[in-house]
């Protein structure tokens, strides 16, 4: 009785445990410090560039602009820092609420990252 509760409480600690550790575990579009891999929201920034999201569509930057998003009265900054160069869909990074749908940013290199 006593060798069953032992490896019934040893059982429910490796369960917690692994429940936690994929709890920390980051998400695919996350660093491994919890950041965002593609930038850093950027209040209060001036912005490179000024985007209208309103008709869907897509934008090209460098890696490292800032740029704001307007959708009607409603906006947001954002610091594009991304380490994969690859191309975002606003609605992962865009605030709750803010009509992103369908709209892509392309980020391309820098001229200080080479090629």
């Amino acid at each position: 009785m006593k060798a069953s509760l032992s490896l019934l409480s040893a059982v429910a600690t490796l369960t917690l445990a692994a429940g936690a550790a994929q709890a920390a575990a980051p998400q695919a579009d996350q660093l491994m410090n919890g950041r965002s891999a593609y930038g850093v929201p950027a209040a209060g920034i001036q912005a490179d560039k000024v985007v209208d999201v309103k008709d869907g569509g897509s934008l090209n930057i460098d890696c490292g602009q800032t740029v704001e998003f307007r959708d009607g009265g409603k906006s947001f900054t954002w610091k594009f820092d991304s380490v994969q160069h690859r191309a975002v869909n606003l609605a992962q990074i865009a605030p709750s609420g803010f009509g992103a749908k369908g709209f892509v940013v392309h980020v391309s290199r820098n001229e200080a990252e080479g090629n």
